[in-house]
């Protein structure tokens, strides 16, 4: 996809505290330390359009970037490094877990996990949330140009054979752009299909 346009769009710290639904969304979720921000400026082509921290887990809201006015990019709070008061970090679970349930406008949700490290309770967690709700997910590998080839595919072999066979992965380096045009494939096809089944708010969301 070429990008033409990229812009911060909106920030929600609490449920029903998103923009108004429009465009088709997709999620980008993961750990604070995967590399989710130089995901999305990787995909729009732009260094700092989603900003990083020093500190991971620092992010504790979610983030919606316009894309070429037709597409939102939503950044999730990252997990597994959150630092801040306790009573905000158990927030966070019930702002995510409400946007992947009831947002209308979510098409699907890129789960980022690096390379690395791969599949961890947490994401063990999350594909099986999302699969519940129904909500198409697929998985992307980050920091591939961190290993060697050999060791890059033996990597993804590996998740691959961890993950349903209609969990689609795909392997991805920021530094590269290895796995870019295959993100912005899976992006445009949710986003043409529209959203999936999704639950009903419940009283007070």
């Amino acid at each position: 996809m070429r990008v033409t346009a990229a812009r911060f769009l909106a920030a929600a710290a609490r449920p029903g505290g998103e923009p108004r639904p429009g465009p088709p969304e997709v999620a980008i979720a993961g750990r604070s330390n995967v590399g989710k921000s130089a995901l999305i400026n990787a995909l729009v082509g732009r260094r700092g359009l989603a900003r990083t921290s020093a500190t991971p887990g620092r992010t504790r809201q979610l983030l919606f970037f316009l894309i070429n006015e037709r597409v939102c990019l939503v950044d999730l709070p990252g997990y597994g490094f959150a630092v801040g008061p306790e009573a905000e970090r158990r927030a966070w679970g019930p702002l995510v877990e409400t946007y992947l349930r009831t947002r209308p406008t979510l098409c699907g949700v890129l789960l980022v996990v690096d390379a690395r490290r791969g599949l961890e309770a947490e994401e063990e967690e999350l594909l099986a949330f999302l699969a519940a709700h129904a909500r198409p997910v697929a998985v992307v590998a980050t920091k591939l140009d961190k290993l060697g080839r050999g060791a890059a595919a033996k990597a993804l072999r590996a998740l691959e054979a961890r993950l349903a066979p209609t969990v689609p992965l795909v392997g991805f380096s920021a530094l590269s752009g290895e796995g870019r045009a295959a993100v912005w494939r899976l992006v445009l096809d949710w986003c043409a299909t529209g959203p999936g089944p999704r639950d009903r708010p419940a009283p007070g969301e």
